[in-house]
Parts: structure tokens; C-alpha cells; sequence
């Protein structure tokens, strides 16, 4: 029997319990904390350790601008994290024998063109929109058929505007490992609205389901 299919859903920018506990609700696989950096989705290591001893389940994503290998390892163990998402490190630098699974930021142009070069295939990639300063959460989209050509080849995290609205198409369109959101599921910078949490993660399963039964 072909198993189900499961699109992996990450509910990112987290900053508050109650948010975390929303989205372990709603069925979100993975959480991710930002830990450096000076926007307002930042959080102390410490405290997204706390949210997540007291929200077991999901996968904690340590998500790091820039970081030397050894501080991006120390603030995932300070954070408890089991997974780190890098933007803005280039692949190539990056110790092949690190000991947490890393997921690569890869920017995607406004013309679909990606920015940056690709990691290698033991790495997953997460495709996100290009912004000239912000490395993420921008609440912008970029053309899926860019992402969709890479998902062909290679596992992929398909971020960049999604929501409950539109992230059933993106997923029918590109096929990724999994999809990531942050700003559009936010009633202002740092806090989620909890009705939009449920609804992404409600539409990424009903896609599934419709993928499933006709499979």
C-alpha cells in the first residue's frame, strides 16, 4: 500500500508559548526559532528552549543569519534545536561532518532566477524570496516554476508568501518536501494570529489529501 502522503509544514518567527502550542495544534512538523539577528522575531535560545520543553513533538529549527559554525552549534544546543536553517552562508564553507541536519536559505529572484548557489544534494534547500535586506520573512512571493524545477531533482522547502490562500496551489504546483511560513501568518511582527496558523496547516493537509486519493 503507497504510504499517505505528508507534506512537511514549519511555522517560523515564533516568539511566544501560546503560538507554539497553536501550531503543534494545528499539526505544524517543525518550529522555527530565529536566534541572532536584531528583528522582531528574534528570540533568546533560552527562552525558545523553554517553549520548547513545554511544546514536545514538533522538530526545533534554529534559524541563523551568517553564523561561524561553532556559534551557530552553540545556540541550537542552548535552544534545544534539532535541525538549523542558515541564510546567508555559502554552502561550500559549511563543515560537511556538522553534527545537526542544516537546511540552506537559497534567495529567489523577482524573475525566478536563484541568487545564490545551490548545496550540495545531502543538504535540504529551502527557496525563499529576495529581499535586499531582510533575509526572510518578507511576505513575498517569487515564481513557483523556479522551485518547481528544483523540487524535481532534489528535496525542497518552499517558503515565500505562503498562507492558508495560496499554499495548496504552491504545493500542487512545485511538489516540495515541505513549506514554510512566517510574516502572512502574523497579526503584527513576532505574533501569530491563530486562525491563519490553523488554516495554513489546515490547507497544506486537505492538499495532501486530495494528492492522496488521486495517486
Amino acid at each position: 500500500m503507497t504510504p499517505a502522503l505528508h507534506t512537511v509544514v514549519k511555522v517560523c518567527g515564533l516568539t511566544r508559548l501560546a503560538d507554539a502550542r497553536v501550531a503543534r495544534e494545528a499539526g505544524a512538523d517543525w518550529l522555527g526559532f530565529v536566534l541572532n539577528g536584531d528583528g522582531p522575531r528574534r528570540i533568546a535560545a533560552e527562552r525558545a528552549a523553554e517553549i520548547v520543553a513545554a511544546v514536545p513533538g514538533p522538530v526545533a529549527v534554529a534559524v541563523l543569519v551568517g553564523p561561524h559554525p561553532d556559534e551557530a552549534l552553540r545556540l541550537a544546543a542552548l535552544a534545544s534545536a534539532e535541525r538549523l536553517q542558515l541564510h546567508r552562508v555559502d554552502p561550500s564553507s559549511w563543515p560537511e561532518d556538522f553534527p545537526l541536519p542544516v537546511s540552506f536559505a537559497i534567495p529567489v529572484a523577482a524573475d525566478g532566477s536563484i541568487i545564490e548557489p545551490l548545496p550540495s544534494e545531502r543538504h535540504l534547500v529551502l527557496l525563499d524570496s529576495a529581499h535586499p535586506s531582510l533575509p526572510g520573512g518578507t511576505g513575498e512571493s517569487f515564481p513557483w516554476e523556479t522551485a518547481r524545477i528544483v523540487a524535481a531533482s532534489r528535496p525542497v522547502l518552499l517558503a515565500g508568501g505562503l498562507d492558508g490562500d495560496n499554499v495548496a496551489a504552491a504545493i500542487e504546483r512545485v511538489l516540495p518536501y515541505g513549506v514554510d511560513a512566517s510574516s502572512r501568518l502574523e497579526s503584527a511582527p513576532g505574533i501569530k494570529d491563530e486562525l491563519r496558523v490553523r488554516r495554513f496547516v489546515a490547507a497544506v493537509r486537505a492538499s495532501d489529501e486530495r494528492r492522496d486519493a488521486g495517486s
